[in-house]
């Protein structure tokens, strides 16, 4: 699970991991990534804060907020082989990751080498908060980030529209910029002033080129909606004969 502060990683862990045990019969383990958090819903069978936590690295090296998650993306990295070792162990049919809040920390410092080093299937979702999907430069610039953590992880990603209970109203619009190029091009001029306009302009018409054809999975971690086609999409990417579109 990876996607920017909020977006709801934590919760979709949990309820999709839910999901999963009750419909399918799968065993799920619980993988927290994250050495900052304090709260996950979830009971982890892995755990990175047993290794290091954020307020341990800023008590015993004298470091802020700041310098202490660099610091942390540093240990993710040198511990890469370790930690993958010890997810590896945990015996499940599916492992449910958790990422760090801060996702460029996790892409960029650890990320690439822990999902190299993992045995079995490894994908990653890519989760995009609802309601910065209603804009359409948010969305734009969304999708861009998916396609940072596709070449930056280098497994397949799927991108996953989260929160959609809270935007209940728009979700018609969003679909319609998700499947209609037209659509979402009258939505940026609309909403953009300027230089903005070419730039979301620019970059919404070369995304179609370098983003793998697939469709965008609508869930809600809180009321459990869209689980079953999120499963039937994952199912799909490893399936020869899905159609991810």
């Amino acid at each position: 699970m990876l996607g920017t502060a909020g977006a709801g990683k934590s919760s979709l862990s949990s309820s999709f991991g839910r999901w999963i045990q009750e419909h399918t019969g799968q065993s799920v383990a619980y993988v927290n990534l994250d050495p900052g958090c304090d709260y996950v819903p979830f009971e982890p069978d892995f755990d990175i804060r047993n290794h290091f936590t954020i307020e341990r690295i800023m008590r015993e090296e004298n470091l802020g907020p700041n310098g202490a998650m660099v610091r942390a993306s540093e240990l993710l990295k040198e511990k890469a082989a370790q930690l993958s070792r010890e997810i590896d162990e945990i015996e499940a049919d599916v492992r449910m990751i958790d990422t760090p809040g801060q996702m460029e920390v996790f892409l960029f410092h650890g990320g690439q080498e822990i999902a190299g080093l993992m045995s079995g299937t490894t994908l990653s979702l890519f989760l995009i908060d609802a309601e910065v999907a209603t804009r359409a430069t948010g969305l734009i610039f969304a999708q861009l980030l998916g396609l940072s953590i596709n070449l930056g992880l280098g497994v397949p990603t799927i991108g996953v529209l989260n929160k959609i209970d809270l935007v209940r109203d728009k979700l018609a619009d969003v679909e319609q910029m998700l499947t209609n190029a037209e659509f979402a091009r009258r939505r940026v001029i609309e909403e953009s002033r300027g230089v903005m306009i070419d730039l979301a302009l620019g970059i919404s018409e070369a995304l179609p080129k370098l983003l793998p054809a697939a469709r965008t999975a609508k869930v809600s971690a809180k009321t459990g909606e869209g689980m079953a086609e999120l499963y039937d999409i994952i199912h799909e990417v490893f399936c020869a004969c899905g159609d991810l579109t």
